[in-house]
């Protein structure tokens, strides 16, 4: 993965676990900077996460680049054109702050959700063969599928200790707010971007024991 996977990555999977409604309704520019992937916590799985290396990879990101995001063709040309310059940044494409953005079949793949890979997949096809290149929202199957990797869904190994995950190589251990992915010490007992209290087991560590032993929560 580089930090364009990465960063659909980490879009992907915190819509699909805390704000699955825009699936089917869409986000915008603004959501993906306050919401979905803002600096203060994406940085951290970026291999370039200083402020223009993230700006940049968003950027690419909304060009349309491998195909992880739908958008606008205004939006997507206003990036490219940014990307040119010898400093891109956000704010050279602020005039579509507003305009409806939605995840591709491409998003869904990284995180191993196959079902809407498959809707996603069905709805850009339509799209194309009516003159569309550029759908902005698609049908989601609700049904969850089961996951071992609570970020990629990848099969873990079993009967051993495990920190990292073969598939994505993500930290398994990191205590999460499970409202908006912020990263939490492990003895604080609020979210401090959003206030969650860690009243049950939903913020634990997440780990994976040898078999036989007990383990710790593993959503």
């Amino acid at each position: 993965m580089d930090d364009l996977d990465r960063l659909a990555f980490r879009i992907a999977r915190t819509v699909r676990a805390t704000y699955p409604h825009l699936l089917e309704r869409g986000f915008t520019l603004a959501d993906l900077e306050e919401r979905l992937a803002p600096y203060s916590d994406a940085r951290r799985e970026l291999a370039d996460g200083g402020p223009s290396g993230y700006e940049t990879t968003l950027l690419r990101l909304l060009t349309g680049e491998r195909g992880y995001l739908a958008a606008d063709a205004g939006l997507q040309q206003a990036c490219r054109t940014a990307l040119q310059q010898g400093s891109p940044a956000l704010s050279m494409v602020r005039t579509w702050a507003r305009s409806p953005l939605a995840l591709r079949s491409g998003a869904f793949a990284l995180v191993g959700d196959s079902s809407r890979v498959a809707a996603a997949a069905a709805v850009e096809h339509e799209a194309t063969r009516q003159g569309s290149s550029t759908p902005i929202a698609a049908p989601v199957a609700h049904e969850a599928s089961h996951c071992d990797c609570v970020y990629c869904g990848g099969g873990l190994p079993s009967g051993r200790t495990l920190r990292y995950c073969p598939h994505c190589g993500l930290d398994l251990t990191v205590r999460q707010c499970p409202a908006c992915s912020t990263e939490l010490d492990r003895e604080w007992r609020f979210c401090v971007t959003c206030g969650r209290q860690s009243d049950d087991d939903s913020m634990a560590v997440r780990t994976l024991a040898p078999a036989g032993t007990a383990s710790g929560s593993h959503e």
